[in-house]
């Protein structure tokens, strides 16, 4: 069995449209538990499809507090992920300018192909990269990344994922849940397409992939973040996040040298 939580407050000041992606992926079947209130009164709100099995989580509200409480239970997917033509996914897109980078690529990583090509880079990033999220500024691209070196799980995503994508290998970013993730939190991984499959990179090597969650599902983080809004301003106030894996012993790390699936 596994559980997903996320909870947040906010402040708004005026009519404010939500797009959420904090539902686990269709394909779950999941059990889901949802609270949106606005000054402690019910907010209506729908939970309309989008690219592979995303959820969006849509409502308004005024002004006032808002507080949303979404709980998840579920166990693995009972069926596959509608996957699309990974074709799209060697296109650059607003975060990953991968065109940018075939030159680097093909000099530092053009020996090899396959695994051992996508290994060598998650390497390169593990290895040379800082994490630290001060690092890290909303606009930041792969290309502004790779010049500071570091930043967060975003960040180190989207360099990982422009790096295959310069080298000819489909890869597409991914929200997710990571049970053992510390501290808790949202979480971003690469997935790249090799031997007609989807397969799950993580440079940060921060949470057992194993055990990963898919949320959403996109070319980069403008089409996977969790909260979007429309109309007047917000203020965060607080957010919670935390996700449980019954069958993940407790201490588990990474094993970068294992391939995993998100299931």
């Amino acid at each position: 069995m596994r559980t997903a939580h996320a909870a947040f407050s906010m402040s708004l000041v005026g009519d404010t449209g939500f797009v959420l992606l904090a539902l686990p992926a269709a394909a779950y079947g999941s059990d889901d538990r949802i609270s949106v209130t606005l000054d402690g009164e019910p907010v209506e709100w729908s939970i309309e499809p989008a690219a592979h099995d995303t959820r969006e989580l849509r409502f308004s509200a005024g002004a006032g507090r808002l507080d949303v409480d979404i709980r998840s239970t579920l166990t693995h997917l009972q069926r596959p992920v509608a996957d699309g033509d990974p074709a799209r996914y060697l296109q650059d897109s607003r975060y990953v300018e991968a065109s940018a980078l075939r030159g680097f690529v093909d000099e530092r990583f053009g020996r090899a192909s396959g695994f051992e090509q996508i290994d060598a880079m998650r390497n390169w990033i593990a290895r040379g990269f800082t994490y630290e999220p001060s690092l890290s500024v909303i606009d930041d691209s792969a290309v502004s990344t790779l010049a500071k070196s570091g930043g967060m799980c975003r960040d180190y995503t989207h360099v990982m994922t422009a790096l295959a994508r310069a080298a000819g290998i489909p890869a597409r970013y991914v929200g997710v849940y990571a049970p053992g993730l510390v501290p808790p939190d949202f979480h971003a991984v690469t997935e790249v397409f090799i031997d007609d499959d989807w397969w799950v990179v993580d440079a940060t090597g921060l949470a057992p992939r194993g055990s990963l969650i898919r949320i959403a599902t996109g070319a980069d983080a403008l089409e996977t973040a969790w909260a979007t809004t429309t109309g007047s301003s917000v203020r965060l106030m607080s957010l919670t996040v935390d996700a449980e894996d019954d069958g993940l012993p407790e201490g588990t790390v990474d094993d970068p040298r294992q391939r995993y699936r998100i299931l």
